[in-house]
């Protein structure tokens, strides 16, 4: 009976057919919107992967984040302007964006309280999936979605609560491919019908795990590769995730022999865990100011990026017991390990390399504004980017202990949320960066 079980999954998945979760560009073309950020003090958030893990902790930094006054007496919650997240941090940062303050509240009973069960090695479904490209289609993750989290909601739909740019990577191009109109425009579509579920999905469709979601590019409809993609790869000095990222999109407008009909996204953190590198790539691409909006460049004095790492530590036996051999298992393991956290790193390194240049970009562009959009207090070259990094080091010695080695599965035990949340909490309370936007702090 297992055998024919087997067999029967094994055709099923060999007859399926993915579907492309996007529409063409049509009419108006509009980005994914957000609530305007308050103040001049603004929070550009980055929410790392790492399944219900990262979202437990995130949804404690944010809970913190709202219940702490800013220094004109706002929620701090309030002066975010963006969110850009991976996986687990997009779960949370999309049902956020949907809902606003009020869904920091809601979100527990929505999604961490919730046993969801995915197919592993050990169904006769997940083998016969993951020959597919993934254990778990649609059904399992997207499907699941929609329905007990983000109850049919589009990307257009959202704007309750800041504007997200969720990431996912591009496993052809070995590129980023981010949920915004930006990236939407590579491919001739609308970011905004795309389903909420479909583009967290994609965010967090770890490999084999998950098959990877699929996007169409409607290249005929469009009149060649976007003009930036030639001006990046003509410039000699630009960033190589830049150009990596051109390449890519004039391989989806069919200007090269790949002409990539089809883009098949994984989980983000395939390419950066934090979702760093998106932002590299609009930065470079797109025009003055992004990734920040005029609107938000306009009113800014006082720039926080704001990075929230939820890392995964996996234990190391053989260091841990003073071994003097490494067992087949650590061996597969480690060096993906190694590689994955150099990447991060350097993710990190990058973006803050590039805040001086990028500050001063802003301060020509906001001088460069006509005299009627400015007020009468306002100096536009009054404008300062900071960057600073939160991680599970950041917990108490006690918590951090408890917590390091936390696993990154799509549900955890209802203690373990609780103490993660619990956490993140804490070290909202304890930044140094956060306390200087506080009432004191003036």
């Amino acid at each position: 009976m297992r055998v024919l079980a087997f067999i029967l999954a094994f055709a099923l998945a060999a007859c399926a057919t993915a579907a492309p979760i996007n529409t063409p560009l049509g009419g108006l073309r509009a980005d994914v919107s957000g609530r305007a950020p308050v103040g001049d003090d603004l929070i550009v958030l980055a929410l790392s992967g790492g399944g219900a893990r990262a979202a437990s902790f995130h949804l404690g930094v944010l809970q913190a984040l709202r219940d702490t006054p800013g220094r004109d007496g706002r929620p701090l919650s309030e002066h975010i302007a963006m969110i850009t997240s991976v996986s687990g941090g997009s779960v949370l940062a999309a049902y956020y964006a949907q809902h606003g303050d009020a869904g920091l509240d809601d979100f527990d009973a929505a999604y961490l309280a919730r046993d969801w069960r995915v197919r592993g090695p050990g169904s006769p479904f997940g083998i016969a999936g993951a020959v597919r490209g993934g254990m778990n289609g649609p059904a399992q993750l997207a499907d699941w979605l929609d329905e007990n989290v983000y109850r049919g909601a589009r990307m257009g739909d959202l704007g309750a609560g800041p504007r997200v740019v969720l990431n996912a990577t591009d496993i052809y191009n070995s590129t980023p491919f981010a949920f915004t109109q930006f990236f939407f425009d590579g491919i001739c579509s609308d970011v905004r019908q795309v389903r909420v579920a479909d583009a967290v999905a994609a965010s967090m469709a770890v490999p084999v795990a998950f098959r990877p979601v699929l996007i169409e590019s409607y290249a005929p409809r469009c009149e060649g590769p976007p003009a930036w993609t030639a001006r990046v790869l003509a410039d000699r000095n630009a960033g190589e995730n830049a150009r990596q990222a051109a390449r890519a999109f004039q391989n989806y407008r069919g200007d090269t022999r790949a002409a990539q009909r089809f883009v098949h996204l994984s989980d983000g953190g395939v390419a950066d865990n934090l979702g760093l590198l998106s932002l590299q790539v609009m930065r470079a691409g797109d025009d003055a100011p992004s990734p920040l909006t005029a609107r938000e460049a306009l009113q800014a004095r006082r720039v926080l990026f704001l990075v929230v790492n939820a890392e995964y530590v996996r234990p190391r036996t053989f260091q841990q017991e003073g071994a003097d051999t490494i067992g087949a298992y650590e061996m597969m393991y480690s060096p993906l390990d190694v590689a994955t956290d150099v990447a991060k790193r350097a993710s990190l390194d990058a973006w803050r390399a590039a805040l001086p240049a990028y500050e001063a970009a802003l301060r020509d562009w906001r001088c460069g504004q006509p005299v009627n959009m400015r007020s009468a207090d306002w100096r536009c070259e009054d404008i300062h980017l900071s960057m600073d990094v939160i991680t599970f080091h950041d917990m108490t010695p006690e918590e951090y202990d408890a917590l390091y080695d936390a696993p990154t599965l799509v549900s955890l035990p209802r203690e373990t949320v609780d103490a993660l949340v619990r956490a993140g909490r804490g070290v909202v309370g304890r930044n140094a960066a956060l306390a200087a936007l506080r009432p004191e702090s003036r």
